[in-house]
């Protein structure tokens, strides 16, 4: 079967008939005895000469023949031989008895051992065994032909083996064996072919088949070199998912799952991945055969054979309606809750607000009532003595008059009189003593003024708006503040630099206008004791603590402005100073509601307006605008 190619036999039998015919001529030509003697005597030196001429060049054509013949069976051999140990497949060749004659090179391999081990070797049971029940039986010489003839005439088995190897994991083989002849006896040639990998690649492909039928999650397969890109795989679960049998998808474009409201953002990204052979992931709305809508997360991933062309593209389909529900319960589950939250966080803080507004319009109704009560008390006592003091100056005057006269009339006192006159010092008390009753007088005069702005800044009378001496509360602020604007040896004094301008009477609540005048000026003084903690003599000589206050008239408003030259504050507290509870002060020394309750009074009871300017190291001014009249 394996050596019809060469055909060796043909030459041998063309090269046979000529050598039988050639010394038949040679032999008619030489065989001169039987010729009648008449005939030989006829014959002539140059006949028999040319006779046997012809005869030595058939046999050197026939040599040469021979020699050609030999040549060609040996490039024969030599290509057949190359065949068959260059052949991937592994070849044996098996007896009668079933023993192993001859195995090429892909056979050791195959086997793992030499072929020297393999001869002589009993191939069918020990070597190679088969998978099914039955066996072959090996004598006889018929084999029970299991696929179809190769060739008319040529039985031939195929199956698959196992093939037992040494030192090494057995391989499944796919074996073929038809009869043919070996040393002039019948045999058995087995072509081998491993096909461990491909039965395993096989086993996987069935897994992975049956893990893709199995999944609950869609997966379809789309031709990458047809333009509409048809379906030409889908699974169950997708069936399941769209509602579509296979007969209905193969051949579509996924595009019919989409509905008028799917989402033309996430159709583009599918296109541009389409377009540039790349992956995408998109969650979109599709709907099924029945018309029922459901949110499809769809991936893409493109397929390239070996070569790197595109060939196909994977599409995977999960189901999230269920989560896509829940989110969006919980999105608006949460969107309430924050808007709750908010609510409750926007009461909490007016809550905190207002009780913080209460506690200090309480502190602010007290010190009043305090500030009132301790005025009424010293008023009283301060007007008696005030009373009093122009009767004692009276009365002093009218002592000394008499004094007087006493000496004009009698200049000569007795002793006793003079000594007394002399150790008391009578002639400085007629001096200095109406000093003093001028100076108590000036005395109980500022306290007077004390009481007044004691008076003014605690008017609690604050349930109506009544023109108001804005100048009065301001200066009335300052009394009060005084004792932290002198100086002493730790800290220097803070000057107040007054530019009024001419206001008129301006309606707004007293009280709380007053509270706002406290705050600001308490927080620039703050400031100023800040800076100068850790003073430096040069500079507070070239820069002393100040606190201007300017008003004017501007339009129909009254702007008050409040200024510093400390330290100055930062955007990002600027931007929060007017934020409930937001202090920079240390913990105890500040609650962060004295500019908060300052901004109510003046932009929502009033009205107005209060805003800050600052930059770091140029100080601070606040401005006020109330209107005159409401």
């Amino acid at each position: 079967m394996f050596f019809q190619e060469a055909d060796p036999e043909n030459k041998l039998s063309h090269i046979s008939r000529h050598h039988k015919t050639s010394p038949q001529n040679m032999f008619k030509r030489t065989d001169y005895q039987e010729i009648p003697k008449t005939r030989a005597e006829n014959l002539t030196e140059a006949s028999i000469s040319e006779a046997y001429s012809l005869s030595l060049c058939e046999m050197h054509q026939m040599e040469r023949a021979m020699e050609q013949l030999k040549q060609d069976l040996k490039a024969s051999e030599s290509r057949f031989r190359n065949v068959i140990e260059k052949n991937a497949d592994g070849i044996a060749i098996v007896n009668k008895r079933g023993l192993v004659c001859f195995a090429n090179p892909s056979a050791e391999a195959l086997f793992n051992c030499k072929a020297e081990q393999l001869l002589g070797q009993t191939f069918f049971g020990d070597l190679v065994v088969e998978g099914s029940a039955c066996d072959i039986e090996m004598d006889t010489d018929i084999i029970p032909q299991v696929g179809k003839a190769e060739a008319a005439g040529t039985r031939v088995v195929q199956t698959e083996v196992e093939a037992i190897r040494q030192h090494k994991a057995n391989a499944v083989v796919e074996m073929r064996v038809v009869e043919t002849e070996w040393e002039g006896e019948m045999a058995y040639l087995a072509t081998l072919r491993d096909i461990t990998d491909r039965k395993r690649a096989e086993e996987m492909l069935w897994l992975y088949d049956r893990a893709i039928k199995a999944t609950s999650t869609g997966v379809t397969i789309s031709d990458a070199t047809d333009p509409e890109h048809p379906i030409i795989y889908c699974n169950p679960a997708f069936e399941k998912m769209t509602g579509y049998r296979r007969q209905e998808i193969v051949g579509k474009n996924c595009r019919f799952l989409y509905g008028s409201d799917t989402d033309p953002a996430a159709v583009e990204i599918i296109r541009q991945a389409l377009q540039t052979e790349s992956e995408c992931k998109v969650i979109l709305k599709n709907y099924r055969k029945d018309g029922t809508a459901f949110w499809n997360c769809f991936s893409i991933s493109p397929v390239r054979d070996r070569m790197g062309k595109l060939t196909h593209f994977i599409g995977v389909q999960r189901d999230i309606t269920e989560r896509k529900q829940a989110e969006e319960a919980l999105h608006n589950s949460e969107a309430q809750s924050r808007e709750q939250a908010a609510q409750l966080a926007a009461a909490l803080n007016q809550l905190k607000a207002t009780n913080s507004q209460l506690v200090q319009s309480e502190k602010m109704s007290s010190l009043g009532l305090l500030l009132a009560g301790v005025a009424h008390e010293i008023n009283n006592p301060v007007s008696f003595i005030y009373g009093n003091l122009s009767h004692l100056t009276n009365y002093t005057q009218d002592l000394f008059h008499q004094l007087e006269l006493y000496q004009q009339h009698y200049p000569n006192p007795v002793a006793e009189i003079q000594q007394a006159r002399e150790e008391k010092e009578l002639d400085f008390l007629a001096e200095d003593l109406p000093k003093m009753l001028s100076s108590m007088s000036v005395g109980v005069e500022r306290i007077c003024q004390i009481v007044q702005s004691l008076r003014n800044f605690s008017r609690h009378d604050d349930s109506e708006m009544k023109p108001v001496n804005l100048h009065e509360g301001i200066d009335s602020t300052l009394l009060i503040l005084n004792h932290r604007l002198k100086g002493n040896g730790e800290k220097p004094p803070i000057q107040i630099l007054k530019e009024y301008g001419n206001l008129p009477p301006v309606e707004c609540f007293a009280g709380p206008i007053n509270q706002v005048f406290m705050n600001i000026l308490s927080n620039a003084i703050d400031a100023l004791e800040e800076a100068n903690s850790k003073p430096i003599c040069q500079q507070m000589a070239e820069n002393p603590s100040e606190i201007r206050i300017c008003t004017e008239v501007v339009g129909n408003f009254v702007e008050i402005k409040i200024a510093d030259n400390g330290p100055g504050i930062t955007e990002e507290v600027k931007q929060r100073i007017f934020d409930t509870f937001f202090t920079t002060k240390p913990i105890g020394k500040g609650t962060g509601m004295g500019l908060s309750i300052s901004y109510q009074i003046i932009v929502e009871r009033h009205k107005g307006e209060l805003y800050c300017s600052s930059q770091l190291g140029k100080g601070t001014e606040f401005t006020i605008r109330i209107p005159i009249a409401h």
